[in-house]
């Protein structure tokens, strides 16, 4: 490839990787601070019900208002080009109420069988419902801030949501027990977002409730695969949890939900935004048929220089951060870290990797590859959790997860071949060379040494070590 090619490519990628990433610190922050919190005043039952609980949100999330947000993101250029956006953005509005109908229907014909099978009251689960109309909604506003690229108003929304929700909770939690207390913070916090993000949009369009049965086709057709796909990838990260509910295995269920909870406010709000800032470069190249081959390529390869070390923390210091955040109950944390990080980053990943699906409107490939990993993985956790336990939940779900990325890398469209194996291999074994190198430097400066305080120095350390190396030979590196 060509070197100035080359340069300018990483220099997109990560300036607009760097335009989010104050907002991104704050909540991985703040996710330092609230979940060991929750984690210290929840008993492991209490816990247990709000791990299902915020399952079910994200279910009923991706079967309704999350294909709607993505559909948005995808098509917001197309129809800007050609004129026809207020009947876009009213096609989108009218999908949005239906889907709000179908999950209310759906509420009423399964609440008892959830209720009953998974010990939570129908009080919460209403709340749950209840939650997903301002969490839909925030999802799709979000969608516009990326479009419009208002960081700013992006960050300070999320600084008001995380301060908003501990303060609710404590607030609630003299009146209504721990969990309807979360939820019920949950749903205010959310709400109070939503009006801030819609005085200060100011959108211009005029929405009706006409609207436009080729642009509805265009969106249902794209959206079908890709909330089966999700509804996959949703079984494959969460089911062991309800295997551990449905079993009144409430500990391991609070245990692995944790691990999970953890983890992935650690790391998703970090992994998850490199596709978040450079999507809606891509699809605006491709609408204006740029080739983007070497762009995401050079994408992927700064996925892994970036976040691969983060992973390495929770590989390396694991049974660490669990004895310094949590208390001893949560001890089997640290035996789950590692399985979780790994998980996080191949699927954030493969998110960046499969954009050539929504590129080419081709997501239905997608789907059939995530249905059969789907099936694999339900009948994996079944058995390994039975014999294996928590350790069986880890396997399960990273196994499911290798194995999707290695399906979905052996689909390939001419110009859209990101997955070059020779250059992904080569970064993957510079940079876990580094963070090994990186560890034991600063192992062999603080062996002698342990406490919760050094704790935190030594991953500090280890994480400046890391891209000073990387900086130092970027040139070797950035290829």
């Amino acid at each position: 490839m060509n070197e100035t090619v080359l340069s300018r490519n990483y220099s997109i990628v990560l300036k607009s990787f760097l335009s989010y990433l104050p907002s991104r610190i704050l909540v991985i922050l703040n996710a330092l601070l609230i979940v060991p919190i929750f984690a210290y005043f929840l008993t492991a039952q209490e816990m247990s019900i709000f791990q299902i609980s915020i399952g079910i949100l994200n279910f009923l999330c991706t079967i309704s208002t999350d294909w709607v947000a993505k559909s948005v993101l995808r098509f917001f250029e197309k129809y800007k080009n050609s004129g026809e956006l207020e009947n876009f953005l009213s096609g989108i509005m009218f999908l949005e109420i239906i889907t709000y109908i179908f999950i209310f229907a759906l509420y009423f014909i399964f609440k008892n069988i959830v209720a009953e099978k998974f010990y939570i009251s129908q009080s919460i689960f209403f709340m749950v419902l209840i939650l997903v109309i301002p969490c839909g909604i925030r999802q799709m506003f979000y969608q516009f801030l990326r479009i419009q690229r208002k960081t700013l108003l992006y960050t300070v929304s999320i600084i008001i949501y995380q301060i908003t929700l501990l303060l609710l909770f404590f607030a609630f939690s003299p009146f209504v027990n721990h969990v309807m207390s979360l939820l019920t913070a949950m749903a205010f916090s959310v709400c109070l977002i939503d009006f801030i993000i819609i005085f200060k949009l100011k959108l211009k369009e005029n929405l009706h409730f006409k609207f436009d049965k080729n642009i509805l086709n265009n969106v249902v057709i794209y959206a079908i695969p890709l909330i089966i796909t999700n509804v996959c990838i949703w079984l494959i990260l969460h089911f062991g949890k309800f295997v551990f509910q449905y079993n009144k295995d409430f500990v391991n269920t609070a245990v692995v939900g944790v691990a999970w909870y953890f983890v992935t406010s650690v790391l998703t709000p970090l992994f998850s935004l490199l596709l978040f800032a450079v999507f809606p470069i891509v699809v605006r190249k491709f609408e204006k048929n740029y080739k983007i081959k070497d762009f995401m390529s050079s994408v992927l390869n700064s996925f892994i220089i970036l976040f691969l070390p983060f992973v390495c923390v929770f590989l390396f210091y694991s049974f660490d951060i669990a004895k310094l955040a949590f208390k001893t109950e949560y001890t089997n944390l640290g035996m789950l870290f590692p399985f979780c990080a790994v998980t996080i980053f191949i699927h954030e990943f493969m998110k960046l990797m499969n954009t050539k699906y929504h590129l080419k409107n081709k997501t239905y490939i997608e789907t059939i590859i995530s249905l059969a990993v789907a099936v694999f993985c339900i009948t994996l956790y079944i058995i390994l959790i039975k014999y294996y336990g928590i350790l069986g939940f880890g396997i399960s779900m990273l196994s499911s997860i290798f194995m999707l990325l290695f399906f979905n890398s052996l689909v390939k469209f001419k110009e859209m071949n990101y997955f070059i194996p020779k250059k992904l291999l080569r970064c993957l074994f510079v940079t876990v060379l580094v963070s090994v190198i990186s560890y034991f430097i600063i192992f062999l400066l603080f062996f002698k040494f342990s406490n919760n305080i050094l704790t935190v120095v030594k991953i500090l350390l280890f994480l400046a070590l890391y891209y000073f190396i990387i900086v130092r030979f970027k040139k070797h590196i950035f290829v």
